[in-house]
C-alpha cells in the first residue's frame, strides 16, 4: 500500500466543500495512488455523519453510546469493507480525529465492519486545534480540558475505566475531577505530570526547548517519562521548567492565574522577555512572525483581550517604537 499521509486539514475541507481547484487535484492524486484510498475515504465520510454534537461546546461523547450508536449504523447501513492492518487504522482513526474537530464534531474513532477482531482499547480520541484558535473539552471522567493554539490531545478509551492518561503536544490547561482510583497523568514528551485532583497548566509545544508547568491549585508531581524518576513537586502558584534535554529541573513562584489566563481569552505579560511574548502572539493570532534588530534585554508588561492584530502591533509600537509588515499569515517586525 502507498504510505504517503495527506492532511488532516486538507481532507476536512474536501468533506466540507471548502477546497480550493488545486486542492481538489491533490486530493484526486491520492485517491488514485492506491485502491484502498477511496475507501479509508468513505469510511471517514460515513464516520463523520455517524455522529454530530452540539459546536457551542466539544464534548468527548460517552465511548459505550457512541460505540453502540456506529455499530448500529454500520449494520444498517454499511458494505463489507476488506480488514485493514491496525498500523493502518490508527493512521487513520487520527485522521478522522482531525476531521471531526476542524468541521465541529467530537467523534474520533474508526470502526471496522469485523468489529469483532478489534476493541474500543485499540482506538484513540485525538483532538487538535489548528493555529490561531482554541478550543475546550470534557472528558469522559468530567475533567475540563482547554487547548492552545497548535495544540493535541490524545487519550485511549479505557480512559476513566483502566486509566486517565492523555498525551499533549503544546499547551493545556487542565481542571481535573478527583479520583482517588486512577491518578490523572498527562504525557508531555520526556516529562510525566501526575495529579488525583486539581488544575494547572502545562506548556510542552514540540519546537521549545523546555517543558512548563505551572500550578493553581492542589499538588502535582514530575516524573521522567522514560524511568518514572522523580523531577519535583509543585505547589500552588510554582512553575517548573524542565529541560527536554537533561531533564534538569528550575522551581519558581509565579502568578499561576497569569500563566493560565488565555483559557479565559487573556493574553497577559508581566516582564516577559520580547522573544517569548512574540512567540506567544504568533501562536495567539495563526502568525509567523520574524523579528529583527530587538533587544535581549527588552520585556512587556501588557494584556491581550480581544484586540486585532493590527491593533496590538500599534499599542506595542507606543511602546517601543516598531516598524512592522503583514503579508498574509507572515509579519515581519523590525526594532528602531
Amino acid at each position: 500500500m502507498n504510505e504517503r499521509q495527506i492532511p488532516y486539514e486538507l481532507l476536512a475541507k474536501y468533506l466540507s466543500r471548502q477546497c480550493t481547484q488545486a486542492e481538489l487535484e491533490e486530493v484526486n492524486r491520492w485517491l488514485n495512488e492506491d485502491a484502498e484510498h477511496p475507501l479509508l475515504l468513505e469510511k471517514l465520510k460515513r464516520q463523520w455523519e455517524a455522529v454530530q454534537v452540539d459546536t457551542s461546546v466539544f464534548v468527548i461523547p460517552n465511548k459505550a453510546a457512541v460505540w453502540n450508536k456506529v455499530q448500529a449504523r454500520i449494520r444498517d447501513k454499511a458494505k463489507q469493507i476488506p480488514m485493514y492492518s491496525r498500523s493502518l487504522l490508527i493512521r487513520v482513526s487520527s485522521v478522522a480525529a482531525a476531521i471531526a474537530l476542524v468541521l465541529g464534531f467530537s467523534l474520533s474513532f474508526l470502526l471496522n465492519d469485523q468489529k469483532e477482531s478489534w476493541q474500543a482499547s485499540q482506538f484513540e480520541n485525538v483532538v487538535m486545534v489548528p493555529p490561531g484558535q482554541k478550543t475546550q473539552l470534557v472528558l469522559p471522567d468530567g475533567t475540563l480540558v482547554w487547548l492552545n493554539s497548535g495544540s493535541r490531545l490524545s487519550y485511549n478509551y479505557q480512559y476513566s475505566t483502566q486509566d486517565r492518561v492523555v498525551n499533549l503536544e503544546g499547551e493545556a490547561f487542565f481542571d481535573v475531577k478527583k479520583d482517588t482510583q486512577y491518578p490523572f497523568i498527562v504525557k508531555a514528551g520526556a516529562v510525566d505530570v501526575k495529579v488525583h485532583g486539581t488544575a494547572f497548566n502545562v506548556s510542552a509545544y514540540t519546537d521549545e526547548d523546555d517543558i512548563m508547568v505551572a500550578l493553581l491549585r492542589g499538588k502535582v508531581s514530575l516524573l521522567s517519562a522514560t524511568d518514572q524518576k522523580l523531577l519535583t513537586y509543585l505547589s500552588p502558584d510554582q512553575e517548573a521548567t524542565v529541560s527536554k534535554r537533561s531533564l534538569s529541573c528550575r522551581v519558581e513562584s509565579c502568578d499561576a492565574s497569569i500563566e493560565s489566563s488565555w483559557h479565559h481569552n487573556l493574553l497577559k505579560f508581566d516582564g516577559a522577555p520580547a522573544k517569548e511574548v512574540w512567540k506567544k502572539l504568533e501562536r495567539w493570532y495563526g502568525v509567523d512572525i520574524a523579528l529583527s534588530n530587538v533587544s535581549p534585554s527588552q520585556t512587556y508588561w501588557f494584556t491581550v483581550k480581544t484586540e486585532s492584530l493590527t491593533e496590538l502591533l500599534e499599542r506595542i509600537n507606543k511602546i517601543t517604537p516598531i516598524e512592522y509588515k503583514l503579508d498574509g499569515k507572515e509579519v515581519t517586525i523590525r526594532y528602531k
